[in-house]
């Protein structure tokens, strides 16, 4: 179940899947009316489906859907926190309603996924759950068959992209402000920024905004795409300074798999994917010196250095967090609930 949006085709091509589309999910605004009427097309579906068990993910599903499925007649329900996002630092009056709804929703669920330990550890401290509902599952899981690295760039310049929705809160100001200033020390670097609005967003930053900063000259925009491969295959370096409560970024595992350096923040989610000085350097939220400064560190290393913090990334999302290591989990943890 998904909303009926150009990604209904790639779902379609997945043999034994059957699309049901949602009319009334938007993460635009809070109405109580909207709301309403996604509890009762999602209870709808879960009356008519009569599912063994209801995998939820994102904020309304996990909530709504699972009061929807208490009134279908308890169907059961597995839901994946992919980290807090705007509810996680925004203002402190959501942040106590979504913790109440939360606490609420989640009481029958029968299981709890965390993508990272930080936001575990965050929900049983606020007592959201119980210690027998959470189980951690690294990562979203990345399909290292899609991305596979296929050799650097020329080693000079250095190559900085920054891939991701536009949004404040991932750091897209402060890495266009290092941009800035590294531009007029007439660094050996290129800078690129790959991604669309947000509307939904109430931190997502206005397409022109970004468009002013590549007349400006110092970074290229290069639009939205679906396929992140090429643009990420030319590029040295994933930046992404994010304060957003991330779950682990796809962005960064994908960057990892193509054997790319990572410069991110010391945050929830974030910090699960750099060993510091190995595949990339932290740089904490919010701070333009820091990740200027991290910056300028790579244009420093060696090509040999910076092959070394390449191979580093692509060990680390073998190791950890491709689809043959997280995948199964979620099977064995259905497999379980179900049988």
């Amino acid at each position: 179940m998904a909303p009926d949006d150009r990604f209904r085709d790639l779902l379609l091509q997945i043999p034994g899947v059957r699309f049901i589309a949602l009319r009334h999910l938007s993460r635009k605004g809070l109405s109580p009316l909207q709301n309403l009427r996604l509890l009762l097309e999602l209870f709808r579906i879960f009356r008519q489906e009569t599912p063994d068990i209801a995998l939820l993910y994102t904020v309304k599903p996990n909530i709504l859907g699972n009061f929807a499925a208490a009134l279908a007649g308890g169907v059961k329900t597995v839901s994946v926190v992919e980290g807090l996002g705007y509810s996680g630092s925004a203002a402190v009056r959501w942040r106590w309603l979504a913790a109440l709804l939360y606490r609420l929703a989640l009481r029958k669920t029968q299981k709890v996924v965390f993508l990272n330990r930080d936001d575990c550890r965050e929900f049983l401290n606020k007592h959201l759950i119980r210690p027998a509902q959470a189980q951690i599952i690294p990562g979203p899981g990345i399909d290292l068959r899609h991305f596979q690295p296929v050799g650097n760039p020329p080693a000079d310049p250095v190559v900085f992209l920054f891939s991701g929705r536009l949004l404040s809160e991932k750091g897209i100001r402060e890495f266009a402000e290092a941009a800035k200033l590294l531009h007029r020390e007439n660094a050996r670097a290129i800078f690129r920024v790959l991604g669309a609005p947000d509307p939904g967003n109430p931190a997502s930053i206005h397409k022109d905004e970004v468009s002013g900063w590549a007349a400006d000259g110092f970074l290229e925009y290069l639009g939205s795409a679906d396929d992140v491969r090429p643009t990420l295959a030319g590029a040295h370096v994933l930046v992404l300074p994010s304060f957003y409560r991330e779950g682990v970024p796809r962005s960064v595992l994908e960057a990892m798999a193509m054997g790319k350096i990572i410069i991110t923040t010391d945050t929830p989610g974030c910090r699960d994917t750099v060993e510091e000085g190995r595949n990339g350097f932290f740089v904490p939220p919010r701070d333009t010196v820091a990740l200027l400064n991290a910056m300028r560190r790579v244009i420093q290393l060696t090509p040999e250095q910076r092959a070394g913090m390449s191979a580093w990334s692509i060990q680390k999302v073998k190791g950890e967090f491709r689809d043959g290591i997280v995948l199964p989990q979620y099977i064995d943890l259905l497999e379980t609930l179900i049988f």
